[in-house]
């Protein structure tokens, strides 16, 4: 089961970076009924102070956690570790959301950080590991192990019994057959059409994927 219900966040909640993405998770809390308390900034030390996205921004090592604060980060960016490992440095526990409109069958399981958006359906006994990003309307079918710091765009379509390697990114509306292995940090294209595993670290793309 996920780390925190399917159906809401705690508060309060934060959300780790502002740029566009972390409105989009922003919304994403509302449309659980949580009002975000504010965004945290972790490159731009000139946004600390200021608001953005309607919500107060404060410098991520200057801001100490509230009583039962939970974090999200809000980038789907590859590179979430280092951001991951400055939060938890500064006690800021993280919270797993699936958004109200997703199916999350009842045996997956969703990984602490995890985002899963509106519209993902996540098949039976499907493992999503820590801090994964799974874009609006993808599938993910059963059996399935997406690792940690993943991200899968919008639209993505993953098949059963398929291992997504940690930091992987599938572009929007990437394609994987079943029973394949995406490895660690690899890059599939936009688009793309997966129907053989796909090395650690290499990029593919086209139909089928090269």
């Amino acid at each position: 089961m996920s780390e925190l219900p399917a159906d809401g966040l705690e508060a309060p909640l934060y959300i780790a970076g502002t740029r566009t993405f972390s409105a989009e998770v922003a919304d994403f809390a509302r449309d659980a009924g949580v009002e975000p308390a504010g965004l945290l900034e972790p490159f731009d030390r000139e946004r600390a102070g200021t608001s953005i996205h309607g919500l107060l921004v404060g410098w991520l090592e200057e801001t100490e956690p509230p009583p039962g604060a939970t974090v999200l980060i809000g980038t789907g960016e590859p590179d979430r570790r280092e951001l991951a490992e400055r939060l938890a440095a500064g006690g800021w526990r993280p919270a797993s959301f699936v958004h109200p409109t997703a199916h999350l069958a009842p045996s997956a399981e969703v990984g602490a950080g995890s985002i899963v958006g509106p519209g993902v359906v996540v098949g039976a006994m499907s493992r999503i590991g820590e801090q994964v990003v799974i874009g609006r309307g993808s599938l993910v079918g059963h059996h399935t192990e997406i690792e940690g710091f993943a991200t899968l765009g919008p639209g993505a379509n993953v098949a059963g019994n398929v291992r997504i390697g940690a930091g992987a990114f599938l572009g929007m509306a990437a394609v994987i057959r079943d029973h394949v292995e995406v490895g660690e940090g690899a890059t599939v294209a936009m688009g793309a059409v997966v129907v053989g595993d796909v090395p650690a670290g290499t990029q593919v793309r086209g139909l089928p994927a090269r």
